[in-house]
């Protein structure tokens, strides 16, 4: 474990006012932190889903705070208040300690423990208050993983594929720095001979692909390896429609090489290198990641293509039965002529 993640939601019995917000930290680190508060009848409307991922908890909370902020009239006031009192409880408390003590009941995994704990720092917010937590453990790699998820619909243009495809490219693995949400660096402050950690994505193709394979198995003794340190090669400047992306080359062995396509705004993991084995097929994990991720896609093309799909297609006989129908309308109007004006 080298990040703790917990996101709380407490209601003050006193004044029904919702604080939510989440601590986000390593062991013996200050930890960073966000929150908004809302009157209790605005509650259910802006409630954040305390049991999203990382990136879909983070979307989902930043969404929530932007709207309560601008709809809820008391919604900033509220905010600003309750930011006031956790100035005041930073000086009294020592946030390192906070976050070790966050870091040591997440580990642990006691969160009947955390919730009493997060309850006591929120005392004297509010004397009377009820907690919701939830807390989850993670690895630099998962949240790697998580990135990974929404940058594969950013790198879904032409000019990445083409890109991906040159020659000198096209049949290397897959790879993917290691992120550090805390203290990571950009890769615009990573130079070539840099050596950086990266999670791989796929093995590559053809001779490349077994040659990899054949490289973890004699270097690590086994194939699902998660991430492993490799030495930054070259570093290109690509520009496309959703942004500016840098393509980089990776060697991890003499002759073993690697891919990778990276937002400059990633914060990567920079400075002590590992390597962390996985105990489960780690391309079947990858697979199913970046398979859930088409399947969602699709399923919105699916939604969105389903009123035009139930649109009945026009045949002869719809036109032959319109030609009757309005042969009768003019009979019909003849008739209540010829009555009205003989």
């Amino acid at each position: 474990m080298d990040l703790y993640f917990v996101k709380f939601r407490a209601t003050s019995k006193l004044t029904s006012e919702v604080v939510q917000g989440y601590f986000l930290g390593k062991l013996n680190q200050i930890p960073e932190y966000d929150f908004f508060v809302v009157p209790g009848r605005y509650a259910k409307k802006y409630s954040v889903d305390l049991t999203g991922s990382f990136e879909d908890f983070l979307e989902d909370f930043r969404a929530k705070k932007e709207k309560a902020l601008k709809e809820v009239l008391e919604g900033s006031a509220l905010t600003d208040e309750f930011f006031d009192f956790w100035l005041i409880q930073s000086r009294r408390q020592n946030l390192r300690l906070i976050g070790s003590e966050l870091f040591r009941l997440t580990e642990s995994g006691d969160y009947e423990a955390l919730k009493v704990f997060i309850s006591d720092i929120l005392r004297e917010w509010s004397e009377k208050v009820e907690v919701e937590v939830v807390a989850t453990p993670l690895n630099f790699e998962d949240v790697s993983l998580e990135v990974v998820k929404q940058h594969f619909e950013e790198l879904s243009t032409e000019t990445v594929f083409s890109v991906l495809q040159r020659e000198d490219l096209k049949n290397l693995p897959e790879i993917f720095p290691v992120l550090d949400p805390l203290n990571g660096v950009t890769i615009k402050e990573i130079d070539v001979e840099d050596v950086v950690d990266f999670v791989i994505l796929n093995y590559g193709s053809g001779e490349f692909s077994e040659k990899f394979k054949s490289f973890l198995r004699e270097k690590f003794g086994t194939e699902n390896v998660a991430s492993l340190p490799g030495r930054l090669v070259s570093k290109e400047l690509i520009r496309t429609k959703n942004g500016n992306f840098y393509l980089l080359k990776i060697e991890f062995d003499e002759g073993i090489y690697g891919k990778a396509m990276v937002s400059p705004n990633l914060k990567i993991k920079y400075g002590e290198n590992r390597v962390k084995t996985s105990d489960e097929e780690w391309m079947e994990k990858i697979g199913e990641i970046l398979e859930g991720e088409r399947t969602s896609k699709e399923e919105e093309k699916l939604h969105s293509r389903k009123y035009v799909q139930s649109v009945r297609t026009v045949t002869s006989s719809d036109f032959f039965l319109a030609f009757i129908l309005a042969l009768l309308v003019m009979g019909i109007l003849l008739i209540m002529s010829y009555l009205l004006f003989s």
